[in-house]
């Protein structure tokens, strides 16, 4: 065997090792919390922690594809709560039981607020990091006006306002199967259609795709408005499943959101956002979370544990991909 076959033979081994670094890590850090707590994999946890991932993997699938069109927003966990405020608020008047008005206020809500983004950053030119991070503060202070600067709770919510906790058979949980659905959706409109050609190429390299044809601005309203629709999923799906809409909801998904996007570059198809990467890297993030909590430790562990794996995974991109993760645009 010659010198440049064995090389590209080591290098094959070792992307093809790196492909499924996501599933070990996931597998190795559940059987460490599992030594440590005996009772960590019990059905009754997993089921729980699976509930408990789709909350985070619906908002990092919107923010994928946002990311997929090379834009970052760091409005998407505000987003989250005001919109599980506008779900809850509504539903918390006497007259106002229609669940399915309530879902479709909600969803309106975030296509107004994706297309103001849009508006902004696409149309206008405004820096996205400047404006995604104006729009959090503002739609912040709109869930504090909203919930009443408390956390929201009402008594006169309808029977199926938490039907998110429900469990299919007694064992599945509803919010599992809405996240499945989800998940599946945008797979098949980012990998088998042409507007997730389209997006993709657009992250890639705009330049190219505006001289293919491609409308770059309306790809990327339409990845705003897509995303914000997600995140308003994502707030509807917790408050439903936490039966109330905490001010700091948002917040605390938005970290382990955006690092389950990145982590999702690192499995299957290496340097690409994809969605089997997302919902298995939310997963590993609420394994980590819950398995910290569960084992005594204290919380800030769950923070270096995350970061520490992030580090890793994005390292062995750089190293066996030369293009490394894709790009994303914090500056118009």
């Amino acid at each position: 065997m010659s010198k440049k076959s064995y090389i590209r033979k080591k290098k094959g081994v070792k992307e093809q090792v790196s492909r499924i670094f996501l599933l070990a890590a996931l597998v190795a850090v559940a059987l460490i919390f599992q030594i440590v707590q005996p009772r960590f994999l019990m059905l009754n946890n997993v089921m729980n922690l699976l509930a408990l991932s789709s909350i985070i993997g619906v908002l990092a699938l919107g923010n994928m594809i946002l990311m997929v069109a090379g834009e970052m927003s760091f409005s998407i966990g505000a987003q989250c709560t005001v919109i599980g405020a506008v779900f809850g608020k509504f539903l918390a008047g006497r007259t106002s039981n229609n669940m399915m008005l309530a879902v479709l206020i909600g969803v309106a809500a975030s296509v107004a607020i994706g297309l103001f983004l849009a508006l902004c950053t696409v149309k206008i030119g405004v820096p996205t990091f400047v404006c995604t991070l104006a729009v959090a503060t503002v739609v912040d202070g709109c869930s504090q006006l909203l919930n009443d600067g408390t956390t929201l709770y009402s008594k006169d919510w309808p029977s199926g306002f938490n039907m998110m906790q429900a469990r299919i058979g007694g064992i599945l949980p509803v919010a599992v199967v809405v996240f499945l659905v989800l998940a599946v959706l945008i797979h098949i409109l980012y990998e088998k259609t042409r507007f997730g050609r389209h997006l993709y190429a657009v992250g890639s390299n705009p330049t190219a795709a505006n001289n293919s044809g491609i409308s770059v601005p309306g790809m990327k309203v339409w990845a705003f408005v897509i995303s914000s629709v997600f995140c308003g999923f994502a707030g509807m799906i917790a408050a439903s499943y936490n039966n109330s809409v905490s001010l700091t909801m948002g917040a605390e998904l938005l970290m382990p959101a955006i690092a389950a996007t990145m982590l999702s570059a690192t499995f299957l198809q290496l340097g690409k956002y994809n969605v089997p990467g997302t919902v298995l890297a939310a997963i590993l993030m609420v394994v980590i979370q819950n398995g910290v909590i569960s084992a005594g430790y204290p919380i800030y562990v769950k923070d270096i544990v995350q970061g520490a794996l992030l580090t890793v995974a994005v390292a062995i991109i750089a190293i066996i991909k030369e293009d490394g993760l894709p790009s994303v645009k914090l500056e118009s």
